[in-house]
């Protein structure tokens, strides 16, 4: 329950808007208590971001992958039409993955989820026919996904609405050079 009001909050409010106080308010305990659960508001977060995790995972695995094999296209459209339709979840993403905010234990929990991650997108480019280090292109692929909603998704200058759009379409770029890659043999 906690983990599911934090989610909707988050989708609510900008991830630094969330505190303590608000999730006891929508779970309808005291903040107290939710200490009893978790021992910050960072750990419900970091929980927060496996559910997450779990989530786009899930979602690949259902829209990426199978007797086809997905395409790398598909591929990119769904991990950033999750991270624009989930914008708190990128910012976690961005807070807790580089800058080694995670304890070794919250690492073991995250790293599996991460590495199943990878491996679905290592999936999808060896379906696409990439004969190479698929490790090395699916790392690439990911950071270059990542590396477009860090530079485009709170763009000041635009709606969210042409935010979406732009990120979409670059994203479909990234993914047509890497498919074109994938069946030229580069890399």
């Amino acid at each position: 329950l906690i983990v599911r009001v934090t989610q909707t909050l988050l989708s609510e409010k900008n991830f630094k808007g969330v505190t303590i106080r608000d999730i006891a308010e929508q779970v309808g305990v005291s903040p107290a208590t939710l200490y009893r659960y978790y021992e910050s508001l960072d750990e419900i977060f970091l929980a927060v971001f496996y559910r997450g995790t779990r989530e786009i995972v899930e979602l690949i695995r259902k829209e990426c992958t199978g007797a086809d094999g997905g395409s790398i296209r598909r591929l990119a459209e769904v991990y950033v039409g999750y991270l624009n339709n989930n914008l708190s979840y990128f910012q976690m993403m961005s807070l807790f993955a580089p800058r080694g905010m995670l304890s070794d234990q919250d690492e073991k929990m995250i790293n599996p989820v991460m590495k199943e991650l990878l491996e679905l997108i290592e999936g999808v480019i060896e379906a696409a026919g990439y004969k190479g280090d698929r490790r090395l292109m699916s790392h690439a692929f990911f950071s270059a996904l990542h590396g477009i909603m860090t530079t485009y998704a709170q763009n000041p200058g635009m709606s969210l609405e042409e935010i979406r759009n732009y990120t979409k379409i670059l994203a479909g770029f990234i993914a047509d050079f890497f498919e074109m890659g994938a069946k030229r043999g580069y890399y």
